[in-house]
C-alpha cells in the first residue's frame, strides 16, 4: 500500500478535498498528516462514527490542532475581555452536560415551533425583493442574511444588530481550520471584544426585564443544583449557538441553490413537494458538509481502525468524508434526495455532542427554499468555473454565487 500526501492546508484541498478523502478512505482511514506529527484525519464513515460514540477515549476537550498559537496583539486583545470557557464544542461531561441541559431547554420541539414563524418571515422577505432578470450574489443577498437575521430575532437583539452579528459570526471562526493574517486576526479579536461586551449588557438587562427570546430563557436559567450561569460562561455559550446558528446554513444553504441549478424544474417541485423539499434539504447537507469535521483529543493509547494512536494526539474527524463514503452511501458523490439512508448522514455529529442547532438548521433551509420556490422558476448559476471556495479545511463553503433571478 501506497501512503498517499495530503496537505490540509493547501488550496488546492480548499477547493476540492473529495478526491483526496476517497484515496484516504481507501489507502489510510487514520491518516497522520505529514508535518503535523500527532494530527491524525479520519476519513470513514464507521470509523468517525465509532471516535465519536467514545468521548472517554476521544474526548472533545481542547484538542491540540484544534488551537492556532496567536500572536501577542491576540493576546493582549483577549485579556481585555472574558477569560476562555469552554462550554458544548470544546467540552467533556459533566460541565458539557450542564451546558448541553441549559441549552436544550432553549431548543426544544415547542421553542423550534415558536421560533419557526420568525425564521419564515426572513425567508419571505429576502425572497421576495429579488428582481425578475437581475444578476445578484445569492449568497449576498439570501443565505448570508437568512441565519444572520434569523438568530438576531431569535436572541431577540434589536435589528439595528444585523451588521453586527455577521461580523461577529465571521470573526469567531477566523481561525478555524485556517491560519489567518495577522492584522485579520487582531480585528476579528476586537470584534469579538465588542462581541462579549454588548452580550454581557444584554444579559444584564433580560434579568432585570426578562423578554419572549432565548437570551432572557439564558440568562434567567438555572442548571440541576439551582445555580445561575453567569455572564462569563453565557457570553462563550451565545457565541457558539450564534455560529452554528449562521456558519453552517449559509453554506449548506448556497451548496444547495448551485446544485438545484442542474436540475431541470427543480424549483417546481419544490413549490408542490413538501416532502422532496425536506428530502432536498437533507441530502444537500449531507453533500456540503459545511462543518466538514471537528477535532478530538486522544486521552490514552489506542487504536483506530488497525492504526495506533499516541496518548495526547489528535482526531480531524472528517464528517465531509464520511458522508460520502461508498460502504454507506450508494453513488455517494452524486446528488439525491431520494435515497433511503438520507438520515444516516453524519454533518451534525453524533453522540453526546451531536449539534444541538440541527433542528433550527433545516428549518432555515426549508423556509429558504419554500419562500424561493413560490417565487422563482430559476436561480442560474452564472459561471461555476470561476467559483471559489474560503481557505479552511475544517468549514467549507463558497466565497459568493453570481446567480440569475428567474421570477414566476
Amino acid at each position: 500500500m501506497t501512503t498517499p500526501i495530503v496537505n490540509p492546508w493547501a488550496d488546492s484541498f480548499h477547493q476540492d478535498p473529495y478526491p483526496a478523502y476517497a484515496l484516504l478512505r481507501s489507502e489510510a482511514p487514520v491518516y497522520e498528516v505529514p508535518d503535523q506529527p500527532g494530527l491524525f484525519f479520519v476519513t470513514t464513515w464507521s470509523l468517525v462514527r465509532e471516535a465519536l460514540l467514545d468521548p472517554q477515549v476521544y474526548s472533545n476537550h481542547m484538542p491540540a490542532a484544534r488551537r492556532v498559537e496567536p500572536p501577542a496583539e491576540i493576546v493582549d486583545i483577549r485579556s481585555q475581555g472574558y477569560e476562555y470557557v469552554p462550554t458544548l464544542n470544546n467540552n467533556d461531561a459533566p460541565v458539557h452536560t450542564r451546558f448541553r441541559r441549559l441549552v436544550n431547554r432553549a431548543f426544544t420541539p415547542r421553542a423550534l415551533a415558536w421560533m419557526e414563524p420568525l425564521v419564515d418571515g426572513v425567508a419571505d422577505q429576502l425572497a421576495e425583493d429579488l428582481v425578475d432578470g437581475e444578476t445578484v450574489d445569492v449568497m449576498e443577498r439570501v443565505t448570508v442574511p437568512l441565519p444572520v437575521w434569523a438568530i438576531m430575532r431569535i436572541l431577540g437583539l434589536e435589528e439595528s444588530r444585523r451588521t453586527d452579528i455577521r461580523l461577529w459570526s465571521e470573526a469567531a471562526i477566523i481561525s478555524f481550520g485556517g491560519i489567518p493574517s495577522k492584522d485579520a486576526w487582531v480585528a476579528a479579536e476586537q470584534h469579538m471584544l465588542r462581541f462579549q461586551q454588548v452580550m454581557a449588557d444584554e444579559l444584564d438587562e433580560r434579568r432585570l426585564q426578562p423578554r419572549e427570546d432565548l437570551l432572557s430563557v439564558l440568562a434567567n436559567s438555572e442548571d440541576d443544583d439551582g445555580a445561575p450561569a453567569s455572564n462569563s460562561e453565557l457570553v462563550w455559550l451565545v457565541r457558539e449557538l450564534m455560529v452554528a446558528g449562521n456558519e453552517t446554513t449559509t453554506r449548506a444553504l448556497a451548496d444547495i441553490i448551485l446544485r438545484l441549478d442542474e436540475i431541470p424544474d427543480a424549483w417546481d417541485r419544490l413549490l408542490e413537494d413538501v416532502g422532496y423539499r425536506r428530502a432536498v434539504v437533507e441530502e444537500g447537507i449531507r453533500l456540503a458538509s459545511p462543518a466538514m469535521g471537528l477535532w478530538r483529543r486522544v486521552t490514552r493509547a489506542t487504536e483506530l481502525g488497525g492504526t495506533p494512536l499516541p496518548a495526547g494526539s489528535s482526531l480531524f474527524l472528517a464528517f465531509g468524508s464520511a458522508n460520502r463514503d461508498d460502504d454507506v452511501f450508494s453513488n455517494a458523490d452524486a446528488f439525491d434526495p431520494l435515497r433511503e439512508n438520507i438520515r444516516e448522514h453524519l454533518a451534525f455529529g453524533h453522540g453526546i455532542h451531536a449539534c444541538v442547532g440541527a433542528g433550527l438548521a433545516r428549518i432555515e433551509a426549508e423556509s429558504a427554499l419554500r419562500a424561493l420556490a413560490q417565487r422563482v422558476t430559476s436561480l442560474e448559476v452564472i459561471d461555476r468555473t470561476a467559483l471559489k471556495y474560503a481557505p479552511s479545511y475544517a468549514l467549507r463553503g463558497l466565497t459568493e454565487l453570481p446567480v440569475r433571478i428567474h421570477r414566476r
